[in-house]
């Protein structure tokens, strides 16, 4: 999106909140945390948000949004734990790479956390389903707030993580 087309946006805001003042530096910030999105798709994100809110909405609560129209299908943990089970009953104890490839990658990973060993033979399946359930929502909810960042700032993110890793690793052996 230009900085006109988030100039508009604004301004569709403003018309829809009295309230919601419209100046340079506002045009400026949201550019910078929207600027990343597809101009159109921020526009029905906005007119939802203006039909759903009495009151302006957020930079936050734009994005979030544009992803909800961008992926109308997240998969909800009791679904992503029939991935699981149909894995289970397709794939058995011995097959875990092809069990592991037939899930999505968010189903993947939680599997690999409690891993497909316990799952396959567990004598509780109650409670390694609350496990899953409970894993699968908090990976989820970290990957929807990780998706809502803009991919530069995602990515300045990940070099800062890189090298405080490094140098965690690199001051790990001092003492």
């Amino acid at each position: 999106m230009t900085k006109i087309e988030t100039a508009k946006l604004l301004a569709v805001l403003a018309a829809a909140f009295p309230r919601f003042d419209v100046d340079d530096l506002k045009v400026r910030v949201w550019h910078e945390m929207l600027g990343d999105l597809d101009y159109v798709t921020a526009n029905i994100a906005a007119k939802k948000l203006i039909l759903e809110n009495t009151f302006a909405p957020s930079i936050a609560e734009v994005r979030k949004a544009v992803m909800e129209i961008l992926n109308p299908d997240g998969m909800t943990a009791a679904e992503a734990w029939g991935e699981v089970e149909r894995a289970v009953r397709t794939y058995g104890y011995y097959r875990e790479t092809e069990a592991l490839e037939s899930m999505s990658p968010s189903v993947a990973k939680v599997v690999k956390y409690i891993g497909w060993q316990n799952i396959c033979l567990n004598e509780e399946p109650g409670v390694v389903r609350g496990q899953f359930l409970k894993m699968y929502t908090q990976v989820a909810e970290r990957e929807q707030k990780e998706l809502l960042l803009p991919a530069d700032l995602r990515q300045g993110i990940q070099r800062l993580a890189s090298r405080m890793e490094l140098k965690v690793i690199a001051g790990g052996g001092e003492s």
